[in-house]
């Protein structure tokens, strides 16, 4: 070994191979400094790469949160907050209101002045308030008997202490993506993670002692410092950066625009999460009735959403993160009528969404068994993988395609789309169970959606692109 390393060693030292070396680093230097040149003054690159790397960074750190809750909390605290989280992510939803879009859209436009915008999102975002409490409040009851655990009725009412601090982040977090200022966002996305780690470890073993339903409480109230810690830090960079000494007022036309806005893409959620209450409904009922056993169901089911499909969607956050970023820049060009600079960004959006989806498929389609094994420490599945995994390629194009339209003023549409791929798809589901396909059925129902959603808005997109060119 030591003969060998003398060996390379005077081989490298030679002239010849020295020289290549000194200029071989010399170039990679040279391409280096060339890229980092030409992007420095790239707003919507660095933009791009900041969503990234801090979506990255709070993706590992929400995995490693994740497992440090399942080990502390145990099963049946776990299986408990499952069982909430749909309600909880429904109230998050009707809460943040779509305020990341919409206002995130007026913001990059600059047709009002900062202190006006965000003093008229915050009295709408009051009103949504109120609506949503005093609707917790009375349905509580209600929604824990439909759980099937009375229980449950106190951790959901915790729920309304959480919901004014949400509004006020979604409303900073979309006014700083307008402003195309992504730094303070990242650091709030990767902060909250840290937070929920660090309450986890302190608080969670304590209230785990007093019972499962305090433990699951203080869970969903561990949101309130969270969302606390980054409403803190993207009001200093909105005070020191855009907010000057007018005062600002509550405006009619802002509040109409926000509303415009809102209220559909609001809405196109709120039909998802129908679409997903019925799916189970649908399938269970469909394919009992065709002979097959409700255990073997919910195991099959169970596989493909536990395991499959958020294994090929894992992929969207790259496309999402790149259409945050781009939704400022393309809204500031259509705003200003620069359609052939709108266009030109949307088709190489696309190309790069479509170039992510195919290196992320070869990748997980070429080693399925071990990826599966890596991150869920199971293998079931892979035969559905290759079933629905191509076509999660063109999945990949939504997020951009999505921007565009609001970009476009077009959120109509977005929610036109998911009434028409919603019906279709369940009523392929229900024939295909009915037709003796099984649980192949439901995949090809996954198939039907993401077919038609994406058509569907590739359709809208371009045709809206076409008539400014």
């Amino acid at each position: 070994l030591f003969y060998c390393y003398l060996h390379v060693y005077n081989t490298i030292n030679t002239p010849p191979v020295k020289g290549f070396l000194i200029l071989w680093k010399t170039k990679c230097k040279v391409f280096i400094y060339l890229i980092m040149k030409k992007f420095k003054n790239n707003i919507l690159f660095k933009n791009i790469m900041i969503l990234l790397l801090g979506g990255a960074t709070s993706k590992i750190l929400g995995m490693v949160g994740k497992i440090i809750f399942t080990r502390i909390a145990g099963v049946n605290v776990v299986a408990l907050y499952t069982l909430i989280t749909p309600t909880l992510m429904l109230i998050i939803a009707l809460t943040q209101f779509s305020f990341p879009i919409s206002i995130s859209k007026l913001s990059a436009e600059e047709k009002y002045d900062n202190n006006s915008l965000l003093k008229s999102a915050y009295f709408i975002g009051i009103i949504v308030d109120i609506i949503l409490i005093i609707m917790v409040i009375f349905t509580s009851n209600v929604t824990a008997n439909m759980l099937h655990s009375k229980a449950l009725e106190t951790p959901i009412k915790s729920i309304i202490l959480i919901i004014p601090f949400v509004t006020v982040s979604s409303i900073q977090r979309g006014f700083l993506h307008g402003k195309e200022d992504m730094l303070a966002p990242s650091i709030t996305s990767i902060t909250e993670e840290v937070i929920k780690i660090i309450l986890s470890f302190l608080i969670l073993p304590y209230a785990i002692l007093k019972g499962r339903i305090i433990a699951i409480t203080s869970i969903i109230l561990f949101n309130i410092v969270m969302e606390l810690v980054s409403i803190l830090i993207m009001k200093n960079t909105i005070n020191k950066k855009y907010l000057n000494k007018n005062k600002g007022y509550v405006k009619l036309d802002i509040i109409k625009e926000i509303l415009g806005i809102s209220m559909p893409t609001t809405s196109v959620r709120l039909i998802s999460q129908i679409g997903f209450f019925l799916e189970p409904i649908i399938l269970t009922n469909t394919l009992v009735n065709s002979g097959l056993s409700s255990n073997y169901i919910t195991l099959e089911y169970g596989i493909i959403n536990s395991y499959i499909t958020p294994l090929l969607s894992m992929p969207t956050f790259f496309s999402i993160s790149i259409a945050a970023a781009l939704l400022p820049n393309i809204t500031k060009a259509y705003y200003n009528k620069k359609y052939k600079e709108f266009n030109s960004k949307i088709r190489k959006l696309m190309l790069i969404s479509i170039l992510i989806g195919i290196i992320s498929l070869v990748v997980i389609l070429g080693f399925p068994y071990k990826i599966l094994k890596l991150v869920y420490g199971v293998t079931y599945g892979i035969n559905y993988l290759y079933i629905i995994g191509p076509f999660f390629i063109i999945l990949y194009l939504q997020p951009t395609l999505s921007v565009s339209l609001q970009a476009m003023n077009k959120t109509n549409k977005l929610f036109i789309i998911s009434i028409i791929s919603i019906t279709i798809k369940y009523i392929v589901l229900y024939i295909l169970c009915k037709s003796g396909f099984g649980i192949k059925g439901f995949l090809y129902t996954i198939i039907t959606g993401i077919v038609i959603t994406t058509s569907l808005m590739m359709y809208f997109t371009l045709y809206e692109i076409k008539k400014q060119e």
